[in-house]
C-alpha cells in the first residue's frame, strides 16, 4: 500500500524478484482500499504499508485492520526516521516497521514476520496485537466515519458528502457526531482538527 503509484509498481515488481516463493497481490493506492481488502474473507498474510497516504493515515489503516483481523500480519514503511514512528507502529498492532528506500531490506523483513510474526522484539505478533486492541475500549473511527470525516475536513458540505457517499444527511451528521465522540471533541471545527492531528 502506497499513494505513490510509481514507487508502488517498481516495489511490487522488486519483491516478485526478490521473493520468489510468494504471492505479491495487486497493490493498493488508498488506505481504504487496503482496510477493504484486509477485511475480507480472502485477506493477505502480509500487507507492506506506506505510513504517509493521502486519504487515511497507514498507522490508523494498520489500527484499523488490526481491530478486525488477527491473521494479516503488518510492515509499515516510511521514507522519514524510522525511530520517529516506531513507537506508533507497535500501538497500532503493526509487526514492524522499515524504512522504505531498499527493497532487498523490505522482502528480507518480510519474511522475517513470515517466519517468526514479528520484525523486532518490540512488536506483538497479529495475533496477540489482535487480542490487546481488542481489549482497549473503543475509540477508533469505523471505515465510513473515517471516510466522512476526511470529506468534511476536505471542505465538503454535508449535503455534497451525502450525495457522494449515495446516504442521506442525516447519516453523514450521526457519522460525523459519532465520530466526534469517539474523539473526544465537542463539535465539528474541533473534530477537523482532530481528524488533521491523526493524519499528520
Amino acid at each position: 500500500m502506497d499513494n505513490d503509484r510509481l514507487a508502488l509498481r517498481l516495489l511490487s515488481a522488486s519483491l516478485k524478484r526478490l521473493l520468489p516463493g510468494c504471492t505479491v497481490l495487486a497493490p493498493v493506492d488508498t488506505g481504504a482500499e487496503a482496510i477493504a481488502v484486509c477485511t475480507s474473507h480472502h485477506c493477505p498474510d502480509l500487507l507492506l504499508a506506506d505510513v504517509s497516504m493521502s486519504d487515511i493515515n497507514g498507522l490508523v489503516v494498520c489500527r484499523t485492520i488490526r481491530k478486525e483481523n488477527w491473521k494479516t500480519s503488518v510492515l509499515m514503511m516510511t521514507s522519514f526516521s524510522v525511530a520517529e514512528y516506531a513507537a506508533e507502529a507497535v500501538a497500532s498492532g503493526a509487526q514492524g516497521i522499515i524504512h522504505k528506500d531498499n527493497p532487498k531490506t523490505i522482502a528480507e523483513a518480510l519474511l522475517q514476520i513470515k517466519e517468526t510474526g514479528i520484525c523486532s522484539d518490540r512488536f506483538l505478533n497479529a495475533h496477540d496485537s489482535f487480542l490487546r486492541l481488542k481489549s482497549e475500549k473503543n475509540k477508533d473511527l469505523s471505515p465510513r466515519e473515517m471516510e466522512i470525516v476526511d470529506r468534511w475536513a476536505r471542505g465538503r458540505s454535508m449535503s455534497d458528502i451525502a450525495e457522494e457517499l449515495s446516504i442521506g444527511q442525516t447519516t453523514v451528521r450521526t457519522h460525523l457526531e459519532h465520530a466526534a465522540s469517539k474523539l473526544g471533541v465537542a463539535n465539528n471545527r474541533a473534530l477537523i482538527s482532530a481528524w488533521m492531528h491523526l493524519n499528520r
